[in-house]
Order: structure tokens, then C-alpha cells, then sequence
């Protein structure tokens, strides 16, 4: 799949777990998780498919340790990153090495084994219709959805006139 996919679905998935503290924290988290989406590709790029089926960052491994680097920066800079978002972050890494699984297949248990885990349920010609969907979808779910819904700001329900 494309990194637009890889950013935007574990961000528009995450959307109901985001802090609602402020439009600022909202896009910062939903930021951070679009980033951890993408960062597979960023660490190890490969230009081919093929290249993918030795890719060390798209292993079962390296989401683990992606993970756990996660955790550990929200024990130390909690004000920074809260677990919550550690863990979507998490999370949006996971996505992205499952979904390439699905869509061509990834080195799942590399260091252990090169077997290629593959499904291939999303074949490649049908990646930039994903992308416009995701696209779509991340501008219902990030622009049209806080301003009509949520205005950044919890307030109690007005009370009726009695």
C-alpha cells in the first residue's frame, strides 16, 4: 500500500480514542499516529515489492520493539506522550506491517525464519482507490467531523426550561 494509507488508516481508526482536550491536542495526536503509520517505511525504504520480503521493519519483531520504544518515551517524557497515544502509536506500526501483508506480503518472523506471510486480499491496482477512500474519509473524520460535532470544548448539555 501507499504511505497515504499507511498514515491515514491507523489515524482515522484512532480518531474516537484521541484527546478531546483541544483542537491543538487532537491534530498533534492524530499527527504523531499518522507518523507511526509511515515510519516502516521511513526506517527501511524499498523502492520494489519485492524488496519488502527482506525488510527487517516490516518484521513481527520490529513492531515489538516499536512498541516497547513507544512505552518507554511515555515513562519518561509522560507529559509529553501519553501511554494512550503510546499505544496507538504502537498500534499504527502493527497496522502498517499488516496490512502490507495483506496487500503483497512482508517478512513476518525474519530473524527466526523467511518464510513470506502473504494473503494478497488487496491487489496493487487497487491501492490508489484505497487512497482516495482514506483521503476522503480523513477529511470527513479530521475537518467536517470536529467542527460540526465537537467544537474542541466539553460543555455540559443546556438545560431545558422548566
Amino acid at each position: 500500500m501507499t504511505p497515504i494509507t499507511h498514515a491515514l488508516l491507523p489515524a482515522i481508526l484512532s480518531s474516537p480514542l484521541l484527546p478531546r482536550t483541544g483542537l491543538r491536542d487532537y491534530y498533534r495526536a492524530a499527527g504523531v499516529i499518522a507518523i507511526a503509520g509511515i515510519v516502516p517505511d521511513i526506517v527501511d525504504p524499498h523502492v520494489s515489492l519485492a524488496a519488502r520480503y527482506s525488510s527487517w521493519s516490516h518484521t513481527i519483531l520490529a513492531c515489538v520493539g516499536f512498541a516497547v520504544l513507544m512505552f518507554v518515551l511515555a515513562l519518561v517524557f509522560p507529559r509529553r506522550l501519553s501511554l494512550r497515544l503510546a499505544f496507538l502509536a504502537g498500534f499504527a506500526y502493527s497496522l502498517h506491517v499488516l496490512v502490507d501483508g495483506l496487500s503483497g506480503g512482508v517478512p513476518a518472523w525474519l530473524p527466526f525464519s523467511d518464510e513470506i506471510f502473504r494473503v494478497r486480499l488487496i491487489r496493487w491496482h487497487y491501492w490508489l482507490q484505497f487512497d482516495a477512500a482514506f483521503v476522503f474519509l480523513g477529511c470527513v473524520v479530521f475537518w467536517w467531523l470536529p467542527w460540526w460535532k465537537w467544537d474542541g470544548r466539553r460543555r455540559p448539555a443546556p438545560l431545558e426550561n422548566q
